[in-house]
């Protein structure tokens, strides 16, 4: 009889509890839909805020290659030239060092 009593009271419990969800969840799924408006407006803010920074970032970052790319023309007179002579005694270095490694070892 214990076991019959306790079963009842426990489904009388679950439909009560059903049946105040039933009418409470109105009010109770008003505070989720908003959070969740929320949360979501905050999202599309936070992205917003992102791809705004990355398109600035892009921006400065092509700003500085093209103020490189100036600075380069600008300089050509005078880099080109040094590149040439820097070149010719690389390879003139890299020529005798080979030439007395093979000295040494004949």
């Amino acid at each position: 009889m214990k076991t019959f009593l306790g079963i009842c009271l426990k489904v009388l419990l679950v439909v009560a509890l059903g049946i105040v969800i039933i009418h409470v969840w109105p009010v109770a799924i008003v505070p989720l839909v908003i959070g969740l408006l929320l949360v979501l407006g905050l999202g599309v803010l936070l992205l917003t805020g992102l791809v705004v920074l990355g398109a600035a970032g892009l921006g400065v970052v092509i700003g500085l290659l093209v103020a490189a790319v100036v600075l380069l023309a600008l300089f050509s007179p005078v880099w080109i030239p040094v590149a040439v002579i820097l070149g010719i005694i690389w390879l003139v270095k890299r020529l005798t060092s080979a030439r007395h490694r093979r000295a040494a070892t004949a």
